[in-house]
C-alpha cells in the first residue's frame, strides 16, 4: 500500500504549504531532464507526482486519510478525474509539476527555476472551453421519483459558419512563419530543452488571414440553449451533478468544458428525511394505541403501506416499514420510512365519554401504565435517599 506521506517525507500534519515546498523540492531533484536515461529518476517523480495531487486537494486528503488509497477509487457525485495507482503518462506527471510551479506563466516560481516556457513536447495549443455552474430546485416528491428538468443557458457554442476553425474559409488559415507552425519556439540552455509559447499566433501554429464574419475569427460565439437535465432519484440538497461537455466550446478544437448542476431539494409538509431514511409523524387516538389497529400510510414513492400498530404502543414510539423510505442515489438499494407514533389525548369529551374514562380509571392496574409504574419508584428512591 502506497503512503503519499512517506513519498513526499512530509508529516501527516503537514500543512498545504508545506505539501507544496516538499514537492518542488523532490520534483526538480528527480526531474527527467535533470536526469536523462535515468529510469528510476523518471518512476520516482510520477510517484511524487500522484502524491501531491492527492494530498494538495483538500477534499481529496481528507478521503485519503479515512480510507486511504482505495477511497480515491471511488467516484462520488460530481466526482474528479484522479485515478490513483500510478500516473499512466509522464505528461500528467509534468502537467503537475507545471500546476505546482504557477503554471509555468510569465513571473511565475517555474520561470524562476526553469528561464520560461514548458518542456520539449509539452506545449497544447487546444484548450478546454470553461465550465459552468447553476442551481436547480426540485421538489421532495420529484427528488424521489426523479425527474427531467429543462434549463435554459447562455455559454459559447462552437460557430457554425466556421465549424470553429476561426476562418472564412481554408484558404483563410495560413502558418505561422515566426513557428514554422509549431505553436512553440525552442531554445537549448544546458542540458534542459526549452521551449514558449509563440507569441505571434499564440501557440496555435496558425494565424487567420481571413477571419469567419460570424464569429470573428474567434471560432466560438455566445448563444443561448434549453438543454435537458436529467435529476436521478434519491438526490439530496448539496449534491452536484456534473454533464460532461455542456460548457462552454473549447478553444483551437479543445474540448468543451462541463455543466456543474448544485441540487435544493424543497422540504415536505409531512415527510423528514433523514439520509437515506425517511421520518412520517402518525397521530393515533387514545384506543388505538390502547387496543392496537392496522394503518394505511403514505409512501415517499406516492404508495401505500399498511403498518401494525401493536397494542399498548406507547407515544414516540418509532415503528419501521423497510425499504419504503428514500431510494439511495447510486442505486444501492431503498432507505426505511420510519414511523413515529404520537397518541393525541382525546378533547372535547362528551358526558358519556368521560363516564367511561372514569370507568376506566377505576379499573386500572399498575401493569396497566409501565412508565409510570418505574417513574413513581424512581421518585420513592430518590425521596429515600434524601
Amino acid at each position: 500500500m502506497k503512503d503519499y506521506y512517506t513519498t513526499l517525507g512530509i508529516s501527516r500534519d503537514a500543512s498545504a504549504d508545506e505539501i507544496k515546498k516538499a514537492y518542488r523540492k523532490k520534483a526538480l531533484e528527480c526531474h527527467p531532464d535533470r536526469n536523462p536515461g535515468d529510469a528510476q529518476a523518471e518512476k520516482d517523480f510520477k510517484a511524487i507526482s500522484e502524491a501531491y495531487e492527492a494530498l494538495s486537494d483538500e477534499n481529496r486528503r481528507r478521503i485519503y486519510d479515512q480510507y486511504g488509497e482505495e477511497g480515491l477509487k471511488g467516484g462520488g457525485m460530481g466526482g474528479g478525474g484522479f485515478h490513483p495507482g500510478g500516473f499512466s503518462s509522464m505528461e500528467e506527471a509534468l502537467r503537475t509539476f507545471m500546476g505546482a510551479f504557477g503554471g509555468g506563466g510569465g513571473g511565475s516560481i517555474f520561470d524562476s527555476f526553469f528561464g520560461g516556457g514548458g518542456f520539449e513536447g509539452g506545449g497544447e495549443t487546444a484548450r478546454k472551453g470553461a465550465s459552468k455552474k447553476v442551481s436547480i430546485t426540485v421538489s421532495f416528491e420529484e427528488a424521489a421519483r426523479g425527474v427531467e428538468k429543462d434549463l435554459a443557458i447562455v455559454n459559447y457554442i462552437t460557430c457554425e459558419s466556421c465549424s470553429g476553425s476561426g476562418a472564412k474559409s481554408k484558404t483563410g488559415i495560413k502558418g505561422c512563419g515566426a513557428c514554422q507552425g509549431k505553436g512553440q519556439i525552442f531554445q537549448n540552455r544546458g542540458f534542459f530543452s526549452m521551449t514558449s509559447t509563440c507569441p505571434h499566433c499564440q501557440g496555435v501554429g496558425q494565424v487567420i488571414t481571413d477571419p469567419c464574419k460570424d464569429c470573428n475569427g474567434a471560432g466560438r460565439v455566445k448563444d443561448k440553449q434549453r438543454i435537458k437535465i436529467r435529476i436521478p432519484p434519491g438526490v439530496d440538497s448539496g449534491m452536484t451533478l456534473k454533464m460532461n461537455g455542456y460548457g462552454d466550446a473549447g478553444e483551437a478544437g479543445g474540448p468543451a468544458g462541463d455543466l456543474f448542476v448544485a441540487i435544493t431539494v424543497e422540504p415536505h409538509d409531512v415527510f423528514i428525511r433523514q439520509g437515506d431514511d425517511v421520518l412520517l409523524d402518525t397521530p393515533i387516538s387514545f384506543t388505538e394505541a390502547a387496543l392496537g389497529c392496522k394503518k394505511e400510510l403514505p409512501t415517499p414513492l406516492g404508495e401505500t403501506v399498511r403498518l401494525t400498530i401493536p397494542e399498548g404502543v406507547q407515544s414516540g414510539k418509532i415503528l419501521r416499514a423497510s425499504g419504503k423510505g428514500f431510494p439511495n442515489v447510486h442505486g444501492r438499494g431503498s432507505g426505511d420510512l420510519l414511523v413515529k407514533v404520537n397518541v393525541e389525548t382525546p378533547v372535547k369529551l362528551s358526558e358519556k365519554q368521560k363516564e367511561l374514562l372514569r370507568q376506566l380509571a377505576e379499573n386500572e392496574a399498575p401493569q396497566n401504565q409501565p412508565q409510570r409504574k418505574s417513574f413513581l419508584e424512581k421518585i420513592k428512591v430518590f425521596f429515600s435517599e434524601c
